[in-house]
Parts: structure tokens; sequence; C-alpha cells
């Protein structure tokens, strides 16, 4: 009896313990989200080159429904030596080698269900470090989408801009207020 419960204890500890936990299923599908991922990082990096992935991993797995889930995932990307205007596939270019390379470390959410997968957000940090130094410049890389849709509606992330004169309404003509005693014909300025 003692040694069973030994084991409960030991397998609910190692329930919690933080092991990796492997689904075969769920690799192509990761695999998918970093894909569409790097492809939105190299649709809005200002840099120009390709950026492409060197280490990827998933962070957590959040069930959002029925099919539904929400992979968290972390990935650090490099720039490559192949120009955005070449439209090539970033897993084929080399890296870029040299005195400074543009890295960064990026964090995305992605919806994955049975018919579609789509961003919910993505974030990149991007280091620039030196071959001969050990410091490494952080700046935040203009790489931030946030929002249901995959989208930021003001880009930078600031206030909306104003409205074009063209599109704004016209003045209207200020109009006598009138009561309801009025529409009633209860008005006592009316006259008989």
């Amino acid at each position: 009896m003692k040694l069973a419960v030994l084991c409960l204890a030991l397998l609910q500890s190692l329930s919690c313990s933080g092991f990796p936990l492997y689904q075969h299923d769920l690799a192509p599908t990761a695999q998918q989200a970093i894909t569409m991922s790097l492809a939105q990082v190299n649709k809005q990096s200002t840099g120009a080159n390709l950026y492409r992935v060197h280490h990827s991993s998933i962070k957590r797995v959040v069930t959002v429904g029925m099919n539904m889930y929400d992979l968290l995932l972390n990935f650090g990307i490099r720039e490559t030596v192949c120009p955005k205007a070449s439209g090539s596939d970033p897993n084929t270019c080399d890296f870029k080698l040299g005195f400074f390379v543009s890295t960064a470390s990026c964090s995305s959410r992605v919806r994955v269900s049975s018919e579609l997968s789509e961003i919910i957000s993505l974030r990149c940090s991007r280091s620039t470090s030196s071959s001969s130094s050990s410091e490494s410049n952080s700046r935040e890389m203009p790489v931030t989408l946030l929002g249901r849709n995959g989208g930021n509606p003001f880009g930078n992330g600031g206030a909306a801009p104003a409205i074009p004169p063209a599109f704004s309404a016209p003045q209207a003509e200020p109009k006598q207020s009138t009561t309801a005693t009025q529409l009633c014909g209860l008005d006592s300025r009316s006259t008989d």
C-alpha cells in the first residue's frame, strides 16, 4: 500500500514538474505558425534583407475552444544575404556574415484551428551584435502586431491621424430648438 502511494506521489510530481511534453502532431502546425510569423516580420521590417529563423520553441499551448488553440512561440531571427525584393524563400538564404549582423528575438501568438491560422500578436526586439564586442545594443524592432485580426490600425501605435478637410462633415446651420409643447400646439407664444 505504501509503495502504491509513493508511486502515485512520484507520478503526480512528474506531471507538474515542467518536463516538456512533445506532441508529434503539433510539430507541423508549429512550423507553419513560425513560417507565418517570419513572413510577417519580413513584410514589416525596415531592413533591406530578409530574416531567417535560427532557433525556435513553443512556449505554451493555450486551448481556446473546441479544436482551436493558441501557440505562444519564441524564436530568434538573423539577417540573410537575400534582398527583400528578391522574393526568395528565407529558409534557402544564407545568413549574413560580417562585423555587424542584425538579429532579433521575437515572440508571437498564433491562433490555430482546423480551418485557418492567424497571427494574434507578434513582437520583436532587435539587437545588433559585434563580433569583437560582448555588448549588444538592444532596441525595439518596428514589427509589432496587436489585435485580433493581426493588424495594428495605426502602424506605429500613436494617435490616429486627423481627418482631412475634404472628408469632414459639413457644418449645419443652427436651428431654433423646438420643444414638445410647441410640437403639440401648446406653446404659450402662439396666437389664436
